[in-house]
């Protein structure tokens, strides 16, 4: 096949043209895959063995910072790793590290001065400060937090203080030690040290009954990483993100009054419901208490029998057993941290009824919560938007 060599000039120019175009567009392509995303994005926190960044979601805003969001992004995720593993060893209560002064620490020394942590001695002092004593039911979720891990109610009545009499016996006379000062508690000693004090009578008890968990923050431990994370993070420089466990605890550290949206959800005909939206400018703390999964992961705090009742881990410090107010309750506050906020507020979850009065009294603190088809607030200035079909509103003075 013979080819033309007319207007070979013209061709050559042309050829180098598109050469051109097609070097630019590669190089172009190369970078835009390299190029850091900016803007609100899910970040990975890693995936140890010893970490609870599993248990968390952050959402943080890329590109708000003075550097490069290639660097910004780099920081933040080795920020979120290193504060993710070191809020899982610090409020560990089962585990021991080493260097670490931890709830474990504490439960192998008892009647022993202890040093701790910075963070979890002035979490203690928290503790101390709210008079809440649900951190020294540590036993009682020792014997009962296998329910978690069963699949058929045969196994679960084993676990369950709710249909198995003996363990509901056991779970009140923890209770009664839980709850009494001289058998059990916590002494800060300054200079991050602490003593963990048992009676004999409480100790010959424990022994007996081979528990050892004496102090446990349980399902309050993910409320002080959560704050742990943030406050790292904001010290890092680092101040324009979002953090949202599992088990129903938000820390919004973003303080440039951007808008955000809380879901409330409701139980009804059966299933959840998402029954309304609470909109809101950070930052803010939110513990959302529920007894009704919405998803995979709540098999870990919520046990569901074959009636379809179900079993939390807000153990009530009057008998031990889990008891419930409603089933969803959101509290929140601007100037508390998730971990106080949770001390506050976890006895009125922890009970039979929804106590409104007390709601509406506690320090800092608004709450929401779904009765029926009404979404009732303590907080006027709420603003509820996106309210499911038939539900309404009601503010409660």
């Amino acid at each position: 096949m013979e080819v033309s060599d007319k207007h070979l000039t013209l061709r050559l120019v042309a050829a180098a043209f598109f050469f051109v175009v097609a070097v630019t567009a590669i190089v172009y392509g190369v970078k835009e895959l390299l190029r850091t995303p900016t803007g609100w994005q899910e970040i990975d926190g890693g995936s140890s063995a010893t970490s609870c960044a599993s248990d968390f979601t952050l959402l943080y805003d890329v590109g708000s910072g003075s550097g490069s969001a290639k660097e910004e992004l780099r920081r933040l995720k080795a920020a979120y790793s290193a504060a993710a593993e070191r809020a899982y060893k610090l409020f560990s209560a089962d585990e021991e590290f080493e260097g670490v002064g931890n709830p474990a620490a504490l439960n192998s020394h008892l009647n022993e001065a202890v040093e701790l942590d910075p963070e979890l001695y002035e979490a203690l002092k928290l503790v101390e400060a709210s008079g809440d004593r649900t951190v020294y039911l540590g036993p009682a979720l020792e014997v009962y937090e296998g329910i978690f891990y069963c699949t058929e109610d045969w196994q679960r009545d084993d676990f369950d203080p709710m249909t198995n009499n003996e363990l509901a016996a056991l779970m009140a006379k923890i209770a009664a030690f839980a709850s009494d000062p001289e058998s059990v508690g916590i002494e800060l000693l300054g200079d991050n040290r602490a003593r963990l004090n048992v009676s004999d009578e409480y100790a010959n008890f424990l022994e007996a009954e081979t528990l050892t968990r004496v102090m446990d923050f349980g399902w309050t431990k993910n409320a002080f990483a959560a704050d742990l994370i943030a406050s790292s993070l904001i010290d890092a420089g680092l101040p324009h993100g979002c953090l949202t466990s599992y088990d129903g605890f938000t820390r919004n550290f973003d303080g440039r009054g951007t808008d955000f949206t809380v879901n409330v959800y409701a139980l009804n005909d059966g299933g959840p419901v998402l029954a309304a939206k609470l909109d809101y400018s950070g930052p803010r703390s939110f513990v959302t208490y529920r007894d009704f999964p919405l998803s995979d992961e709540d098999v870990w705090q919520i046990a569901v029998r074959d009636d379809g009742t179900t079993r939390t881990r807000y153990l009530n410090l009057s008998d031990g057993l889990p008891h419930v107010s409603a089933h969803s309750l959101l509290v929140y506050g601007d100037s508390v941290g998730c971990g106080e906020l949770a001390l506050r507020t976890c006895r009125l979850y922890a009970a039979k009824e929804v106590s409104v009065a007390e709601l509406g009294s506690v320090s800092g603190v608004q709450a929401v919560f779904p009765e029926g088809r009404t979404v009732y607030l303590t907080d006027p200035d709420a603003a509820v938007s996106a309210l499911a079909e038939g539900y309404k509103a009601e503010y409660l003075k």
